[in-house]
């Protein structure tokens, strides 16, 4: 397991923080995508794959962009920077 130093250090790297910028323009992107109905299938079933997936993508990036040390998170934490 890693100190907090340690994750400290690692968030403060160069690169991760470029990669967190590249993480927030892929959620950017997603975002733009359900704003202009990109997510909308052929028929209701795959337009709720498709909105589904790209919630759960989202989801996946902020709780990676909210990451803290140890059982700092909350769940209200992951869910701030929404969609």
């Amino acid at each position: 397991m890693i100190s907090a130093e340690q994750f400290a250090e690692w968030k403060e790297h160069p690169v991760t923080k470029e990669i967190f910028e590249e993480l927030k323009g892929v959620r950017d992107s997603i975002k733009d995508q359900l704003a202009n109905g990109n997510t909308v299938g052929p028929d209701a079933e795959a337009t709720h794959g498709f909105t589904n997936r790209a919630v759960g993508q989202l989801t996946g990036i902020n709780q990676l962009l909210l990451i803290h040390y140890g059982a700092e998170e909350t769940q209200e934490e992951v869910g701030q920077e929404g969609y």
